[in-house]
Parts: structure tokens; C-alpha cells; sequence
């Protein structure tokens, strides 16, 4: 009979926690590894599972904030101006 430890994401350590919300997820694996004698798989699953709740939050981006710039409507406006002289090339 083997002793499997059984752990859920929610009974996690607290250094492994931290290293989670730090966002140093492979140091949080190696962490609950050393704490639990777990696999790497397994770890990697329970830490991944709990990043998605404890972990650091990515910034969404909002682009009310970003300059109007005069590149990006320049862009657009050589792009229209090749599509419209390669309609008048083409047609002949």
C-alpha cells in the first residue's frame, strides 16, 4: 500500500502561496514539491490551478489612455492610397 499525499489547491503552503502571488510560478513548484514530496506534474497542476486565483493580475489594456498618435492614421492613409492607385492600375 503506497502513501500518496493528497493535497488540493486550496490547502497549499504558505511560502508556496507567496512565491504564486509573487508570480514565480516554477519556484512555487519547487517549493510544494519540497514541502510535500509531490511529482512535477502534479505540482505543476495544483500551482497552475492556484495562479489562476492567487497569482499576479495582467493589466488589461485601455486604449482611451494610449496617445492618438499621427503614425497609426498615417498608416491607414498610405494603405488606402496603394489600394486605391493599384485599383486604377489594374483596371487599366
Amino acid at each position: 500500500m503506497s502513501s500518496e499525499v493528497v493535497i488540493t489547491d486550496n490547502e497549499l503552503p504558505k511560502d508556496v502561496i507567496e512565491a504564486i502571488q509573487q508570480g514565480h510560478k516554477i519556484e512555487a513548484i519547487k517549493r510544494l514539491r519540497e514541502a510535500t514530496g509531490l511529482g512535477l506534474a502534479n505540482a505543476k497542476v495544483l500551482v497552475d490551478r492556484a495562479s489562476q486565483t492567487l497569482g499576479p493580475k495582467k493589466p488589461v489594456p485601455n486604449f482611451a489612455d494610449q496617445p492618438a498618435g499621427v503614425s497609426g492614421l498615417a498608416k491607414l492613409l498610405g494603405l488606402m492610397l496603394m489600394a486605391v492607385a493599384a485599383w486604377y492600375f489594374y483596371q487599366g
